[in-house]
């Protein structure tokens, strides 16, 4: 009866019943009993109550099966009682064999402890036999040890160790293919090693000296600095660091190119390779000679460069190349060195930034910049993950690959290349980035010997 009340069919018919129940009073009421309206709802009424039953009934039939059913676990339920009561008597009659076979255990056991003590009795009254040795001489101690030969020993130990030693070498120099050196570079992948850009670590960086701006270049889209490696090359113009950095320059003015300004993409194989720190100092250098440089974060999917010089920026390329703002709204100047820089703002609705780099408007653009500027330094999108730099090859003159130094392999610089055939053709060359100068003359042959002291001669730093 309880599952009957909160059956939420029942519930739903009788709610049903007393609605049409109340509304056949009411226009019996206001018309009579014997008006069609009210002979319709007592026929509903008939026919809810007919439902009522008919559920009611189903319940019934449900509660009978189920009744079926619990008799069934009960027959089962009894049976296995049986089953257990009969187990329980069976393991009874073991349980009294078993303590019967522990009691016979026991005394075996009495008796054996009680006879072998009686013989190891016997055993210790029987006499020991005489010896028959005789101290002829005390013994005296060895002028020389016997053993171990200790020339034999470490022959052998170095010959050994040798032999270890060169494997372990042949080993480690087998598998360490990564770049390291311009011999390299030029023998996997046929590119000339412009330059070997040193390390600078943090605390290198921090000792540097911070050049403040003059406030005659300070605007609304003047980049401020804040300090870091990216400012490295214009804050110590005499380091080897930008010493390393202008051989970039250097080999970008001697590519040989018929045209007088200069589109430079800088790429690299995987992310974290140095490219963006690299296209800023690039740019800051040649900043400082005096030419009209714009720097462009080009990197689409990724906009480091942006975050690092101006990351409130509003607007940037892709707002250029679609001709909503124009190039002068747009470009930030650097308070010291009179960079440009473009920024690569991407709004959340860029899907496809290779299809705009690949677009005719694009192509307008940069040729717009050419004819702007003296150089233009586009900081690229790596070309392992992502294919954006492949569409860049009608916008550039001429490309520069950085690779960290000791970190990437061959397979994957030659892979990427192979992928992008345009950007290899026109690659000038190869900078190998973030070297360890300490290590480096263990690969090249020579390091900081072979420039002598360039602090006293050249009057360069570190």
């Amino acid at each position: 009866m309880a599952d009957t009340l909160k059956s939420e069919v029942v519930t739903k018919l009788r709610s049903q019943y007393l609605d049409i129940a109340n509304r056949e009073a009411d226009w019996a009421r206001r018309y009579g009993a014997n008006h069609q309206a009210a002979i319709n709802l007592r026929n509903q009424m008939a026919e809810i109550q007919n439902s009522i039953l008919n559920e009611l009934q189903r319940l019934a039939e449900t509660y009978k099966s189920d009744f079926e059913i619990a008799k069934q676990r009960e027959a089962g339920v009894q049976k296995e009682l049986e089953n257990a009561v009969n187990q329980s008597n069976t393991a009874n009659q073991a349980q009294v064999s078993l303590k019967e076979l522990e009691s016979s255990s026991q005394t075996f056991r009495t008796l054996y402890d009680n006879f072998l003590q009686r013989y190891m009795e016997s055993i210790q009254q029987q006499s020991f036999p005489i010896s028959e040795a005789r101290v002829i001489s005390q013994a005296t101690r060895p002028l020389q040890k016997s053993d171990p030969k200790p020339i034999l020993v470490l022959g052998i130990a170095g010959i050994g160790g040798l032999i270890i030693g060169f494997g372990l070498a042949i080993a480690r120099d087998l598998s360490d293919r990564v770049f390291r050196t311009g011999e390299q570079v030029e023998a996997e992948i046929g590119a000339t090693c412009i330059a070997l850009v040193p390390k600078i670590s943090e605390g290198e960086v921090h000792s540097l000296p911070q050049n403040e701006p003059p406030s005659r270049l300070s605007g609304p889209r003047t980049i401020i600095r804040r300090g870091g490696l990216i400012w490295t090359a214009s804050n110590a113009p005499f380091s080897q660091f930008s010493e390393a950095i202008r051989s970039a320059k250097l080999a970008i003015d001697l590519s040989g190119t018929p045209k007088s300004s200069k589109v430079v993409g800088i790429t690299s194989s995987v992310p974290g390779e140095g490219k963006s720190t690299l296209s800023a100092s690039l740019a800051q250098l040649i900043a400082q000679t005096g030419a009209n440089v714009l720097l462009v974060d080009c990197d689409l999917r990724n906009t480091a460069l942006t975050d690092r010089l101006v990351p409130n920026a509003e607007f940037g390329i892709i707002d250029a190349i679609s001709r909503k703002k124009s190039l002068a709204e747009i470009v930030w100047l650097d308070s010291l060195t009179n960079m440009a820089f473009l920024p690569g703002v991407v709004g959340s609705n860029l899907m496809h930034p290779n299809e705009v780099l690949a677009s005719d408007a694009a192509k307008q653009f940069f040729d717009m910049l050419r004819a702007s500027y003296d150089y233009v330094i586009v900081d690229l999108s790596p070309l392992a993950p992502i294919v954006d730099v492949r569409a860049t090859t009608q916008l550039m003159d001429s490309y520069i690959l950085a690779i960290k130094w000791g970190h990437t392999k061959f397979e994957t610089v030659v892979r990427a290349l192979k992928s992008a055939s345009g950007i290899h053709e026109n690659m000038l060359g190869v900078v190998l980035t973030q070297a360890n100068a300490r290590e480096i003359e263990y690969y090249e042959g020579y390091g900081r010997g072979y420039y002598g002291e360039p602090e006293a001669r050249y009057g360069m730093t570190q």
